[in-house]
């Protein structure tokens, strides 16, 4: 007994060695992949010596001797901070996720399918082949940053996880980032579909009304006074759509409207929250002098910042760029490519794929065509001209000294069409929106672009202001049709902010970002105060909801009872209609729902299935009766208690292990945090209404606030943070100072040799 007893022992023994060997390899590994901050390194491909010095929170500023060498080392820093989600993103354009997930992850293949069906990867080959001669050299150098970090070896934690090894970088994975922005920004396939399902559904008036026109009381950002009568009234090809949830802030301010005389600049741009964050804060040290910013991992271009001279913000213009065009069969001519798809772990599979003349065919086998019936089904989209030279424009416009300079370097964007927001020192404030802006004529087909010198535009407007809050853009007096899709209440609040005070300030611009009352709450407050609930807790939450004035801040009561209600709300008005399609068709609607409510539409809330005609205020009862019921259950009986953030928090999530049912690894690699807001307040806040979740996937994924009296104290902020590494004290840090408003600053008046405290240098030198 005695020998069994130890003979167990000894094999309990070895296993907790083994355990033990196991996690002291895996705490090595996952340590050693940590990026490098300080000492020095040598390397291959820069001409001297060169300092990455991250601040405190872990922003790189980066001095060297030349361009190149600072493009190199910014490329270093990407590779060391952020490589995993560079190779995401190029895997995404190219059609490649499966050669790494195929055997986690089956849906890659249909990701796979559909990038190499819409032609991206060969939209990225084209963009590089397109690089003027001057971004063509910081592109190389960059390039070979990147690649110079990978050949230490100890790559990011989820290649050890995956078990691969990285492929090296080349010039067309830094475009296929610039196509993946593209993607993710152009406007027009999704709604397109939507509005042809809901057109077998509704009748035409029903359709009208469920997808109204942009409202007449929302504000345009740009104004008739700055621009010359149209030759001729313009005749809308399709009504620009009021209904969009994500998007983004931006305004601008001559200092006729400032306490110090000079203009002031605030941008929030709205993208998927994701960890690590899309941007990536730099400061790069130029000969042409330093730009300070946002950055992309994958480019090395500071896309959202400032330089020496001026600012600039981008907000997305929500045009309509793409139009699916359905063909009888065998009426197209179209040739043929083979796309071989490798699948880790699975057998290659080989697709042939159809290009028209004016776009890719789209394989029914990826794409959910059933609208369309057996009709071919072409992509007309900007985002896949190959002319493509956004990379090239981009860094001209960071490098531009003036607004005339600015301007001109935006000729030779195609997309994502953005309204591109600046200000200079001089005092000078525009607007600009360089792309290609579709002319359709009375049938919807392309007939061209809109003429770049005809592109919508102001310089020093009358106003002396330029608001944006993914708004309707132009005026009724712009001489071509503007369809899309825009928003209505963000852009309201900020006008109505921004005529608060006479003498703006940086901390007022600030206020204004973090505002997170809803401008349509308050709209329909009268026709939600008037709503007759059944049962106490219905009657419980009428009279807390009576007190409110539509603030969506995370420690209150009154947004969760709201949001709960608002879904329900949407059920008892339009379920009826849309029947067994409600549930696809679900969404804040938050201009059809005002109609409803407090306009000409209230009809909407007769339910058609019963004999019976109810009114908007027993539709609104009913709904609120149920939407507390199924609050409590979630939250408990105390609605004193309950409060918006404990249900509504920001999901940073991570593009693998985020829902991939490993608990360890989503706690690991997810970062979530509470905030206030919704989709209507200039503090944005979306989440999924279908969801049955109120998890934030989409929000202000950087805010920055620019004082042209003292660029150096210009305000930045994103989250989770600037590592992708989830054991660096950079991954997650700034989330909590995100979610309250919190700042800080980046300034170009140190050098290594005064560096803040906190901060840390990595040096590196020229390999011999």
């Amino acid at each position: 007994m005695r020998w069994v007893i130890r003979g167990i022992a000894a094999i309990l023994g070895l296993g907790i060695l083994v355990v033990a060997v196991g996690l002291g390899y895996g705490y090595w590994r996952f340590s050693s992949s940590l990026p490098r901050t300080e000492g020095t390194v040598e390397v291959a491909g820069i001409s001297g010596e060169v300092q990455i010095v991250r601040d405190e929170y872990g922003v790189p500023h980066i001095f060297g001797g030349t361009g190149e060498d600072i493009y190199f080392a910014i490329g270093y820093a990407h590779a060391q901070d952020r490589f995993f989600q560079m190779d995401m993103m190029r895997r995404y354009v190219h059609g490649e996720l499966s050669a790494l997930l195929g055997h986690l992850n089956p849906a890659t293949v249909t990701a796979d399918a559909r990038s190499r069906n819409r032609g991206y990867h060969l939209v990225a080959n084209a963009a590089a082949e397109n690089l003027s001669p001057e971004f063509r050299g910081a592109a190389e150098a960059y390039v070979a940053g990147v690649n110079a970090r990978l050949a230490e070896g100890h790559y990011p934690p989820e290649y050890l996880i995956l078990q691969a090894t990285p492929e090296p970088w080349e010039l067309h994975d830094s475009m296929a980032v610039v196509v993946y922005m593209a993607d993710s920004l152009a406007a027009g396939e999704g709604e397109e579909v939507a509005r042809r399902e809901l057109a077998e559904i509704l009748d035409p008036v029903q359709l009208s009304e469920f997808l109204p026109a942009y409202p007449d009381w929302a504000p345009n950002m740009l104004q008739a006074e700055d621009f010359a009568p149209a030759p001729a009234p313009v005749e809308p090809t399709t009504e620009a759509q009021p209904d969009f949830d994500d998007g983004s802030n931006a305004w601008v301010l001559s200092g006729e409207h400032t306490a110090t005389g000079e203009p002031l600049l605030a941008n929030d741009p709205h993208l998927a929250l994701g960890a690590p964050a899309i941007w990536y804060f730099a400061r790069l040290n130029l000969p042409q002098g330093a730009v300070v910013g946002a950055t992309i991992a994958g480019s090395p271009l500071v896309v959202l910042g400032r330089n020496q001279v001026s600012a600039w913000g981008f907000t997305n213009t929500g045009f309509d760029v793409i139009d699916m065009v359905p063909h009888a069969p065998g009426s197209l001519s179209t040739t043929e490519r083979v796309e071989v798809i490798e699948v880790r772990g699975g057998a290659d599979i080989a697709i042939t794929m159809r290009d028209a003349e004016n776009g890719p065919v789209l394989d029914p086998e990826y794409f959910i065509l059933d609208v369309f019936g057996n009709q071919d089904v072409v992509l007309v989209s900007t985002a896949l001209d190959r002319s493509n030279q956004v990379a090239s424009v981009s860094y001209n416009l960071m490098l531009s000294q003036s607004f005339d300079e600015f301007v001109a370097a935006g000729e030779g964007f195609t997309a994502p069409m953005q309204n591109m927001h600046y200000a200079h020192v001089d005092g000078t404030i525009g607007y600009t929106t360089p792309g290609l802006l579709p002319i359709r004529d009375e049938d919807g087909n392309w007939t061209g672009y809109v003429p770049y010198e005809d592109l919508p535009r102001v310089e020093n407007p009358v106003s002396g202001r330029i608001a944006s809050g993914n708004n309707r853009i132009v005026p009724d007096n712009y001489g071509y049709d503007t369809p899309g899709s825009y928003a209505a209440y963000r852009a309201m609040r900020i006008e109505e902010r921004l005529d608060e005070t006479d003498a703006h300030t940086p901390d007022t611009f600030h206020d204004i970002q973090m505002d997170q009352v809803s401008a349509q709450i308050q709209r329909i407050l009268p026709a939600l105060t008037a709503a007759s609930p059944q049962t106490v807790q219905g009657q419980q939450a009428l009279q807390r909801i009576q007190g409110w004035n539509g603030d969506m801040d995370a420690l209150l009561a009154e947004p969760l009872i709201y949001s709960l209600w608002y879904r329900d709300i949407q059920e008892g008005i339009y379920a009826d209609e849309l029947g067994d399609d409600f549930l696809r068709h679900l969404s804040t609607r938050r201009v059809f729902t005002e109609n409803v409510l407090i306009g000409d539409d209230g009809h909407w809330c007769d339910n058609v299935t019963t004999d019976p005609v109810e009114t908007c205020p027993e539709i609104l009862g009913a709904a609120l009766d149920a939407a507390m019921a199924r609050g409590i259950e979630t939250y408990g009986p105390d609605i004193a208690n309950w409060t918006w953030g404990q249900a509504h928090q920001a999901v940073f999530d991570h593009p693998v292990f985020t829902g991939s049912g490993l608990p360890l690894l989503e706690d690991w690699f997810t970062v979530r945090q509470p905030v206030g807001g919704d989709s209507s307040t200039v503090n944005v806040a979306v989440y999924s209404v279908r969801a049955g979740s109120f998890d934030v996937f989409h929000g202000p994924s950087l805010r920055a606030i620019y004082d042209l009296s003292d660029l150096d104290a210009s305000r930045f902020m994103h989250a989770p943070g600037q590592s992708g590494h989830p054991w660096s004290d950079h991954y997650r840090d700034l989330a909590p100072l995100w979610a309250a408003g919190e700042t800080f600053e980046m300034r170009t008046d140190w050098t290594p040799e005064n560096a803040p405290e906190g901060a840390r240098t990595l040096t590196l030198t020229p390999a011999n």
